[in-house]
Order: C-alpha cells, then structure tokens, then sequence
C-alpha cells in the first residue's frame, strides 16, 4: 500500500505513560523489516505456546512474498511477468494470479480510480525518486498512455496473464503488502492461533480474535482497538476504531507531497486523470481482507466522496472513514459508511 497515514497500534500503547508498561505486559510483540516497512506481529502474553516458531515461519513467508512481488528485483516473478507478458501470455503462481484477478475486479468496480498499472505518472511526477515536480500536461498525456488496468487479461484455466498494451507493467504497491497479511494471518489460523494483531507499516492492519486486557479478566475484549493518527497533528489521535477478524488500511499523503504556488500536491495519483487528488486528508477501509481494505484506501483517496458513499451502499461488508480539511486551520471533517456506533469514536 501507499505509505499513509499511520495507525497508531494498540491504541492504549500511545496513550498516558502509566499505561504502556501495563498494556505491553499484556502483549508478546516480533517485529521485521520488509516491503521498505516494519511487519509485526502481536499476541496475548503467554496466550498460545508456539507463537515464537510460528512467527519466524511467518517472517520466512514475508521474505517470499517480497521476492515474488517486489518490481524492485529483477529476479522476482512480477518483474519477469513485466518483461514477457507484454509478447506472450506467461503463467504465474496460483495464489499471486488470485491477487492480479483482485485487482482487476477492484479496477472495474471502482472505475479506473485503483490500477496496479500507474506507475508512469508516479514517475513522471517526479514521487518515485523522491524528486517530485509539476510535469507539463503533453508528459502527463503520455504517461496515461501507459497506464490500463483493462488491458490486462487473465486466463483463469491456464492462469497466464498478458498485457495487450505493449508498454503497460504492474506494481503491486497498493494492494501486495495487504496480501502479505493476509497470507500471514491464514498462516497463523493454519497453526492454531486465533487471537493476534498483524501490521505492516502501521498503515495495513489485520485483527483476528480479540486482545485479552488483563490477565486476571476471564473475558476478553471484543476485538483490537487501533489508534487512527490525526493527519494534521503529528502524534496525535484521531480515532479509535475497533476490528474483529477484520482488516484496516489507510492512504493519505501526509509524508509526501510538495508545495508550488501556494498549492500541495500529495503522491496519490488519480489513474484516470494524472494528477494527485487532494479532497481527503487521510481514507480508512476496514473489509474482510488487508488486500481488499488496502486497495479500496487508495482507491477512495482519489474518488469523489459521491462516489465512496455509492460503492460502500453496494456493498455493505466494507467500511470507510474520509477524513477532509475542515473550515479552520488544524480542524478536520469526518464522513464514514457502513460503521456501527459501537465500531469506533473520535477523540
């Protein structure tokens, strides 16, 4: 996913001081970096008896999926489907092919606003090299011309993809870390582990079971609750939210972006315009999935709000917080969709 606005995991642990010594306590924490982020992964203390041997599997298949999915490797079998697909279908592993059909779906039902095949006009505005820069509108156009994720085809019998534009190529980045949780957290599940907390980058969540508060509590919690950073107030909440065998993701573009005239242009770039959208300060999605939550982040980021609201009504099982500038400096407008009042609160 798109670097984004953090959430800030547990909510407790970053709230008064007497408190985190008491809520870490209550938590066994692993962490790694991977994907250009940090994935951990927390469980109640003394919970479950293999959670160590678990974890360093689970840490091996991140190191898989990063070198199956990173364009940043030559060798990894998204920069060689880049290479082949644009000439012949090419075949890829069942599981990263499910990913692609994810994807595809999310393109058409969104329309157009997510597309794994936007990299030109990252590039072209300069946000791939951290050079970021206003290009003239012909280099925008001809950016656009590369990107198309309707000019994918995916063969579900022999599960081969090929690119009918001859210049597009696929970047993961918005959906692939989301994938990794998901993958993770099924891996957990399969080891008889049904009460954890996973993230990757603090911007992709999944919650399984619930935390358990206090050892001396013989009911648990429902559920994780997990900070929202405020997108104007560094280390500062926004909102709790709580999940249940849910995921969470966030995009906003607090960290990148840059300022001409006046005017900040942020590194989400809408695929069906070329140019970065600037109506939201920070979209949350919680969905059954960290692959579905994380791609929908990005995707509302650049539709209109009309257009959330529609999609979300279509379809009940995933939630959006949208967060816009409000009338004064440092004040923020919440919109959400879909969530119970017993879900989350603002702070």
């Amino acid at each position: 996913m798109v670097e984004g606005t953090e959430i800030q995991i547990p909510a407790s642990i970053n709230s008064a001081a007497n408190s985190v010594d008491r809520q870490n306590s209550y938590l066994e924490h692993y962490s790694k970096n991977a994907m250009a982020c940090e994935f951990a992964l927390m469980f109640n203390m003394q919970q479950y008896p293999q959670t160590g041997a678990v974890t360093a599997a689970a840490f091996e298949l991140i190191d898989q999926l990063e070198e199956q999915m990173s364009v940043y490797r030559s060798e990894s079998e998204v920069s060689k489907l880049n290479r082949t697909a644009n000439k012949t279908p090419t075949k890829v592993e069942s599981k990263l092919f499910q990913l692609l059909q994810l994807a595809a779906e999310l393109h058409t039902r969104t329309g157009g606003a997510f597309d794994i095949t936007s990299t030109p006009l990252t590039q072209v505005w300069g946000f791939d090299q951290r050079d970021a820069r206003i290009p003239n509108q012909d280099s925008i156009d001809t950016a656009l011309s590369k990107v198309g994720g309707d000019q994918i085809v995916l063969d579900p019998i022999s599960q081969t993809v090929l690119f009918v534009d001859k210049e597009i190529g696929i970047n993961l980045g918005g959906i692939g870390k989301g994938h990794a949780l998901d993958r993770i957290a099924d891996f957990m599940s399969e080891n008889a582990i049904s009460d954890f907390l996973i993230h990757g980058g603090q911007s992709s969540v999944v919650g399984r079971g619930s935390q358990v508060v206090s050892k001396d509590e013989s009911t648990p919690t429902s559920g994780w609750v997990v900070g929202l950073s405020h997108p104007l107030i560094p280390e500062h909440r926004l909102a709790e939210i709580t999940i249940m065998n849910e995921a969470l993701g966030t995009s906003g573009t607090g960290r990148q972006g840059f300022f001409f005239q006046g005017k900040r242009y942020g590194h989400i770039i809408d695929p069906r315009t070329g140019w970065p959208s600037d109506h939201f300060l920070s979209t949350t999605v919680i969905s059954p999935s960290a692959a579905l939550s994380d791609a929908l982040a990005t995707a509302f980021f650049v539709m209109s709000i009309e257009e959330v609201e529609e999609y979300c009504r279509a379809n009940q099982q995933v939630k959006a917080i949208l967060v816009t500038q409000g009338k004064s400096q440092g004040q923020t407008d919440i919109e959400w969709f879909n969530l119970a009042d017993e879900e989350w609160r603002r702070i």
